[in-house]
């Protein structure tokens, strides 16, 4: 039994050592291995017939590369275009405040990111939407994000409501289209939502590209001069090149031949040296103001009328650089509300508290946890900078008046009033205004939902209400 056994393991041993001495010779017959990034078409093998060894660490990196290349899709404001520039301070504000940026005769280099909101990168950026407009300010201080948005004013007041309005914009879960029942839906319990509804719904909601549409702070922030005294302010930057729109029409005409019209039109305007500009305004209030006004001035629903907050001009913004890789220029740029010189601060705002403490967490998991010491986002990179521990250990200033809820209390109004100033709006004369809403509202099929967005409209305006209900013959 025992003999059996050990001649039979001298015969699988005798085989082995066979079967080694093949393969080392096959593997001797091939030229030997040579692991070059650069040399793609020599790649290792074990046999004449091509197999690759496991251990080809330079061909699978190279795969690996590939896979996890590219920057990951913004959840929202995914889809933009953006280009550098200059920022000149022209006029002097160091009477309401510090900020070195502002000072007369200062030039700023600048990034600008302008954004779709809700759709991503595979749709036409002509869709009816308030668009962003985000500037990364290369100060001397340390960067200035400010994040803007073509409309001056936003859906909501309510932080708890933004999941709500997350899902309200969302796609139907089984067609992948548009929901019209779920938006309106929203809308019609969230009368908060009516002022930038009709300015979306406006002509000024399609915008021609980028270089044709203004941006608005929309939150209030505060300023300090260099005596610690300090204002309420709204920024505007106002297109030097007028105001133009796109007819629905038009708009989806391009739309099914261009997808980034907009971002288009931005870099040949750059690269043909017609240089899109805007002129930064701000609207001031005072302290003693802001607690008398009948409204509430950190609702971010609501705006600054001009005739009692006129405009004070600041400075020019130009562009006139493209990026020469969008990935790492525009894409990877991550903008952080709590980024702001001394001399800028956050107000009360209940919708800017909650984005000063979601952004960075969001940026991180996009671009990683380095996200400061990318180029694009590191003060250092660019030549303004003069260095300080501003960016280095977060967000340092010191903020003047502590936000407590007896400080928030004192500006809070015991009645919301959401009908005011979009009714205001209205009778400015919106020409398209009711075709516009109706192209949506009459998609929706919830009879109900119909009813609660009409009631709504003729408390704007019995005249309003009636109008739409013709038009989309409920």
């Amino acid at each position: 039994m025992s003999t059996t056994t050990s001649g039979s393991n001298r015969s699988h041993s005798s085989h082995s050592r066979s079967s080694e001495r093949r393969t080392h010779k096959s593997e001797k017959s091939m030229p030997s291995p040579k692991h070059s990034h650069n040399d793609r078409t020599n790649v290792p093998v074990i046999d004449q017939r091509g197999s690759q060894s496991l251990p080809n660490f330079p061909f699978n990196e190279e795969v690996q590369r590939l896979t996890s290349n590219g920057t990951p899709q913004r959840i929202v404001h995914g889809k933009g275009g953006g280009a550098f520039g200059v920022f000149e301070a022209n006029h002097d504000i160091s009477d309401i405040c510090k900020a070195k940026v502002f000072k007369k005769g200062t030039k700023t280099r600048v990034l600008v990111r302008f954004s779709i909101g809700c759709e991503g990168n595979g749709f036409p950026d002509t869709v009816r939407e308030a668009r962003g407009f985000a500037v990364k300010m290369y100060t001397e201080e340390g960067i200035w994000d400010f994040l803007g948005s073509s409309s001056p004013v936003f859906l909501i007041r309510s932080p708890e409501l933004f999941s709500s309005l997350a899902q309200a914009q969302k796609r139907h879960p089984q067609t992948h289209g548009k929901d019209p029942n779920l938006f309106w839906n929203f809308v019609g319990n969230n009368p908060q939502t009516l002022h930038h509804i009709l300015i979306v719904h406006s002509d000024r909601g399609m915008p021609d590209g980028f270089r044709h549409l203004n941006g608005y702070g929309s939150h209030t922030f505060k300023m300090v001069n260099d005596r610690n005294g300090f204002v309420w302010v709204k920024f505007h930057f106002r297109c030097d090149q007028n105001i133009r729109n796109l007819d629905p029409k038009t708009a989806g005409t391009i739309a099914g031949g261009q997808l980034h019209y907009a971002a288009a039109d931005l870099y040949h305007a750059i690269a043909t040296k017609n240089y899109p500009s805007w002129t930064l305004y701000l609207q001031v209030m005072t302290d003693e103001q802001a607690r008398s006004v009948a409204f509430n001035p950190f609702d971010m629903t609501k705006i600054f009328p001009h005739k009692d907050f006129p405009l004070r001009k600041v400075g020019r913004l130009t562009l006139n650089e493209n990026p020469t890789n969008y990935t790492s220029q525009i894409e990877q740029a991550a903008f952080n509300p709590t980024h702001m010189p001394p001399g800028i601060e956050p107000s009360p705002d209940k919708i800017l508290q909650l984005r000063l403490n979601s952004y960075t967490d969001a940026h991180r998991r996009r671009v990683g946890q380095n996200d400061l010491s990318i180029p694009v986002n590191n003060p250092q990179t660019n030549h303004n900078f003069r260095g300080n521990s501003f960016h280095q250990s977060g967000f340092t200033q010191t903020i003047h008046g502590a936000f407590d809820a007896s400080v928030f209390g004192n500006y809070m109004m015991l009645g919301e009033d959401d009908f005011s100033q979009p009714r205001d709006f209205y009778k400015q004369g919106r020409v398209n205004l009711i075709d516009n809403i109706a192209e949506s509202l009459g998609q929706c099929t919830d009879r109900n939902i119909v009813h609660r967005i009409l009631v709504l409209l003729s408390h704007l305006d019995v005249d309003f209400g009636q109008k739409m209900a013709e038009k989309i013959r409920f």
